[in-house]
């Protein structure tokens, strides 16, 4: 193996894209190049350098134009992604599908927790070893097999049977932890391997140091199996314990490594933060330590702050967050953007402090997302409805991932074991159940709406929502206002817009609207650089207790309780504390001119703090980088400043009063004398069920207007997951499910009777908004339903009350047809539809306009 070693800043892709061209320029096609890094965002800007590169060789030598007509056919991609590609190209080897599909890691391990519920269910076992199992599911990285430590056989025994049944199941879609199991076989077949090194003679590995040990033994085989392989990596920058990154797998290369090249010469840094960083880099082991030199003229600043002092440590946190707001003012005001400046912490539990500080200073900010939105859940299931809805025929791979996806959606919410023999079928569609074939000729319906139309159908689907947390409805709005930015011609294009979305990290953690300093977590800044920088809270100390699980480097599992969990914990304890020094060294490269660093004396210090006294930049050093803020006393965080006032001329009618009016200036027709007032005990008596009336009339008028079934068990359930019904208790929720489903039938039993069938009705109207001037108010509300049957228009208004009384709304209705006439030209018959006295009345126009203009001017 060719290997770099690289520091922050000094170009490793361009590195990467160099060695690439070299191998163009000594004849090896480009076919036979495979460029792999983490992200497939990093992957098509490796794709769009080298293009640039091979063009432009291509204009110096004739020769290589056929180079740049591969660039674009090339494997430029994820480690999942050549992995998938090198499976594709030995399947027959290895009696595998070629034409499986690769699901993403949240629908893989989605799957799995479904096979490991069912088995923990048919079992008897403790619902709560799913945790467990989970967390054993996302260490397959680790090893090829698990090797369990005393106490966790019985565990381990378990997890391969889920894992079977989940292999069963998902036969033809991989997750990524799939594909690296299949890569491992791969490596054990002689004639596969050598396939695979034939088409890909050269590999070159971005980020080497973010690999995990079944990544490094793939590439390890690889260059045994002949071919050429060239990575590129920085140690210390090595921030993923969390997703298996084990820095062993890179030290190993380093020692094995036929060829080590450094990197030294950034691009990035000022002088003193480069010096900075030269000093911070003999924190680590001697063959990692990359001293860079930089190459611009720029001087730079670095500033160490430490507040003590004050109350305690929460005291002078907040001192520190305003600190860091005055530093951050006094650059803006030597010229330096706020966009222009980030700040960066351990922690989001960081990052309150920081916005009320901000806030009281007026420091404009952003916050950066740490969770993918367009990859969440919710998200996908709704990409793979639509790519359902535009099915045709059998679906292929891609489709039959979506028809997983979906099937177990809370679209349909099936557990895959009752549709098992169905999806072994070339066709499961008509071996699938009818409701579920219904859902699906629904989604086809939905293949002759407009993009946005389409969308807002599945968003506003009753079942579909009532399986949905909060957080995940008001993700769904969100979707839904940034899709209506877009103009989608079809609906095509939005599922495109839907993928590319999901494929990039930056656009997919949907930042802050505004310009401002931007707060982020470290991990949330890898890969970026601004030209201010801040390190807020170099307190903040280790996160919590170990896992009741854990897999060691080994493939390991030990369990709470035990020996073995006490000595993996603190092997992992002390790898936590490692590379909390590289997430330190990770922030401090981000910075290009000016580098803050701030932190709070402590009593228990951190491994940040631990890391800049050892290079004698803490609290009581001398160093001249290093200053000290004690908090005086009585100091309390300022609040933010009062709007500032503009003073002028007053408006030549600032002296002019607003005589007293009889009616407000806006009003809702149904809150205007309904009835009289009621005595205080009578009103004080009625308080106790106001509640109940007002969430049995909102749920009762939803219902109606999406003319829901009453014995739809799963639709009447749905209603409890409005926002109204939030505050009952579960007995009183019964209770006013009970009373829904009883004013719907009564309802049904009205339609072709006192009401016209719905199929009577030739136009058909719902909750049609109000907006109506009359007489010096502005009347606004809802009309429950208009509609024709022939030539006659109707006019409902859907009553809840246990009293006939309709002489309390015969104004609403008369301003109710007044809007109607107004608006659509419309005379129709306005009527109260009394739902539990099963009756209809109907008023005169007469006496409908007589209210009109009893009205107060």
């Amino acid at each position: 193996m060719k290997l770099y070693v690289a520091s922050a800043g000094t170009g490793k892709t361009h590195t990467l894209v160099e060695e690439l061209l070299a191998l163009v320029k000594g004849g090896v096609p480009l076919r036979r190049i495979a460029a792999v890094t983490f992200t497939r965002k990093a992957a098509e800007e490796l794709r769009a350098r080298a293009r640039k590169r091979v063009e432009a060789l291509a204009r110096e030598e004739p020769g290589f134009g056929g180079a740049v007509r591969e660039v674009h056919g090339a494997v430029f991609g994820t480690i999942h992604g050549f992995m998938a590609e090198a499976l594709r190209h030995a399947a027959p080897f290895l009696s595998l599908d070629p034409d499986f599909a690769v699901v993403d890691e949240l629908l893989a391990e989605a799957l799995f927790l479904e096979e490991a519920r069912s088995l923990l269910y048919l079992l008897g076992e403790d619902p709560g070893l799913e945790a467990f199992l989970r967390r054993l599911y996302q260490g397959r990285t680790l090893a090829e097999a698990f090797r369990p430590l005393e106490g966790a056989e019985g565990l381990v025994r378990l997890f391969a049977e889920a894992l079977a049944r989940y292999r069963r199941r998902a036969q033809e879609v991989l997750g990524p932890g799939d594909l690296e199991a299949l890569a491992l076989r791969l490596l054990r077949h002689p004639q596969a391997l050598a396939r695979v090194v034939e088409r890909f003679s050269h590999v070159l590995v971005d980020e080497y140091q973010d690999t995990s040990p079944l990544q490094g033994r793939f590439f390890r085989a690889l260059e045994e199996a002949g071919a050429r392989v060239v990575a590129v990596g920085d140690p210390k920058q090595s921030i993923y314990l969390f997703r298996n990154a084990r820095l062993e797998v890179f030290r190993e290369a380093l020692g094995q490594a036929e060829e080590v090249l450094v990197l030294d010469e950034t691009r990035r840094h000022a002088r003193r933060v480069a010096a900075f960083l030269n000093r911070f880099v003999a924190l680590f082991p001697e063959g990692e330590r990359v001293a860079v030199r930089p190459t611009r003229e720029a001087e730079g600043r670095v500033e160490v702050h430490w507040v003590e002092g004050g109350a305690g440590l929460e005291e002078r946190r907040r001192f520190e967050a305003d600190l860091l707001a005055r530093r951050l003012l006094a650059l803006k005001a030597e010229g330096y953007a706020f966009g222009e400046m980030a700040v960066l912490v351990r922690s989001r539990t960081s990052l309150p402090l920081l916005e009320r500080a901000f806030r009281a200073r007026g420091v404009p900010y952003v916050l950066r997302r740490g969770q993918s939105f367009f990859n969440r859940l919710e998200v996908r299931d709704l990409y793979h409805a639509l790519r359902l809805a535009l099915l045709e025929g059998p679906p292929g791979p891609e489709e039959r991932r979506s028809l997983l996806a979906f099937l177990r959606s809370p679209f349909v919410g099936l557990d895959l074991g009752e549709v098992e023999e169905a999806l072994l079928q070339d066709d499961p569609l008509p071996y699938l159940p009818q409701a579920v074939r219904d859902r699906v000729a629904w989604l086809r319906g939905l293949a002759g709406k407009r993009p946005l139309e389409a969308l807002k159908a599945l968003v506003r689907d009753e079942v579909f929502l009532s399986r949905l947390s909060p957080r995940a409805r008001a993700n769904l709005d969100a979707l839904l206002l940034l899709a209506g930015l877009e103009r989608f011609p079809d609906l095509e294009a939005l599922l495109e817009w839907l993928r590319l979305r999901a494929l990039d990290p930056e656009a997919s953690e949907l930042p802050e609207g505004g310009e401002g300093v931007g707060l982020l977590t470290v991990h949330a800044a890898k890969g970026l650089e601004w030209p201010v920088v801040a390190v807020y809270d170099v307190a903040r100390g280790e996160p919590g207790a170990a896992s009741p699980v854990l897999v060691g480097p080994e493939g390991e599992v030990a369990v709470a309780g035990t020996r073995a969990h006490r000595d993996l914990a603190q092997r992992l304890a002390q790898a936590q504390r490692e590379e909390a020094v590289r997430l330190l060294y990770v922030a401090l490269s981000r910075a290009r001119d000016v580098l803050l660093v701030t932190g709070s004396r402590s009593g228990r210090e951190s491994p940040w703090a631990q890391a800049l006294e050892r290079l004698g930049l803490g609290p009581e050093s001398q160093d001249p980088l290093v200053a000290r803020h004690p908090v005086s006393q009585g100091w309390r965080p300022p609040r933010p400043a009062p709007a500032a006032r503009r003073e002028g001329p007053p408006a030549p009618y600032a002296e002019h009063l607003l005589p007293p009016r009889p009616l407000p200036l806006v009003h809702s027709p149904s809150a205007h004398l309904k009835a009289e007032p009621k005595p205080l005990a009578e009103a004080l008596e009625g308080e106790a069920i106001s509640g109940f009336a007002r969430a049995l009339g909102t749920l009762v008028h939803y219902a109606l207007a999406r003319d829901l079934d009453p014995e739809d068990e799963r639709a009447m359930r749905a209603l409890l997951h409005q926002e109204v019904a939030f505050p009952f208790a579960e007995g009183e929720k019964e209770r006013l499910l009970a009373e829904v489903r009883a004013l719907l039938r009564r309802y049904r039993r009205m339609l072709g009777r006192e009401l016209p069938a719905l199929e009577e009705r030739a136009e058909d109207y719902r909750e049609l908004p109000l907006v109506l001037p009359l007489k010096g108010t502005v009347w606004h509300g809802v009309l429950d339903r208009v509609y024709r049957v022939g030539d006659r228009w109707y006019l409902d208004d859907y009553k809840t009350d246990r009293e006939v009384r309709p002489e309390a709304y015969r104004l609403q209705l008369a301003l109710y047809r007044r809007a109607l006439l107004e608006a659509w030209g419309v005379r129709a018959e306005a009527r109260l539809v009394y739902l539990r006295a099963g009756r209809v009345h109907a008023f005169g126009e007469a006496e409908l306009e007589e209210a009109l203009a009893a009205l107060p001017s």
